[in-house]
């Protein structure tokens, strides 16, 4: 069986489309149909059908895919493993939320990338939950979360810091003033909240619903660029990582308010699963975490 037809595979399952992936793999879309064609022939069975205008995987097509991953994770560690020098070759897949990625994760991604030009590194942005479900699954070989330090029989967890989260608002907004701002005194206040599913709005809105907080109203965005101009004009108040509102924060765009809550509380962290094999790529990613990561408490691999 040509291995190209599997890599072919892979990407039709992703993107559902036979023309997307003759874009995306420099293949004309006869090219990608005459491989999905000898695969199906191979196999004896049908690996997709069309569902609206989305290509999807059939029940068979799940179960081949699920091999098909562990065949070309199994290809690119061998490759790995046989590349000597110190320009390393293959793909880290590694899962993140919006804040680390765009304030905290640039500068690791530089520092494997110089010495190791061939190498190829897929940056993918979601939800902790996604992401956790993403590294079980085999979708990431690692994921930077945002979260509650994570426990699980799956996953081996690498705690980098405790990430400080920051009540930010308008700089004339009346809370200004006060040197400790308690949940109680948001219920006259608009709340400009994360998507759902975001780790620490659970934690917020878990908090004021303790406490019997009800809030005046509530304004959800999934960027955080939107949800800081929003601030910045005075439509309400957030809950966001330092990292993400210190330029803001510089410039007196935004405040931060005195604001800190026991319960709300989140790390930066590093999780695989534990029956990773850990590349070489992946181990100097665990490294520079470890060696320039400002957790109070010193990192460790387990």
């Amino acid at each position: 069986m040509d291995l190209t037809y599997f890599y072919t595979f892979k990407e039709v399952a992703k993107s559902g489309s036979y023309t997307k992936t003759g874009e995306e793999l420099g293949y004309a879309q006869s090219s990608v149909t005459t491989q999905i064609k000898k695969l199906e022939e191979h196999y004896h069975t049908v690996l997709f059908e069309r569902v609206g205008r989305r290509m999807c995987l059939t029940q068979s097509g799940e179960q081949l895919l699920h091999y098909v991953n562990q065949i070309v994770s199994l290809v690119e560690e061998a490759e790995i493993q046989l590349t000597k020098g110190t320009n390393l070759r293959g793909t880290l897949k590694v899962g993140t939320v919006e804040s680390l990625a765009a304030y905290f994760l640039t500068p690791y991604i530089k520092s494997l990338k110089e010495p190791n030009p061939d190498m190829k590194i897929l940056l993918e942005s979601g939800l902790c939950q996604h992401l956790r479900d993403g590294v079980i699954e085999g979708k990431f070989d690692a994921a930077l979360l945002l979260d509650q330090l994570q426990e699980s029989p799956e996953l081996m967890t690498i705690p980098i810091r405790e990430e400080e989260l920051v009540m930010v608002s308008s700089p004339n907004h009346p809370l200004r003033n006060r040197t400790e701002v308690m949940l109680k005194d948001l219920s006259e206040e608009t709340i400009i909240f994360t998507e759902e599913g975001c780790s620490y709005r659970i934690m917020f809105e878990n908090a004021l619903r303790t406490e019997g907080v009800q809030t005046k109203s509530k304004i959800s965005f999934s960027s955080l660029e939107a949800i800081k101009q929003c601030v910045a004009d005075d439509l309400g108040i957030a809950i966001l990582p330092k990292i993400a509102v210190q330029r803001e924060l510089k410039a007196n765009v935004i405040r931060q308010l005195p604001f800190q809550h026991e319960s709300i509380k989140v790390f930066t962290q590093l999780v695989y699963h534990k029956k990773k094999w850990i590349s070489p790529i992946m181990a100097q990613l665990i490294e520079l975490l470890n060696t320039n990561g400002t957790s109070e408490q010193k990192v460790v691999t387990k």
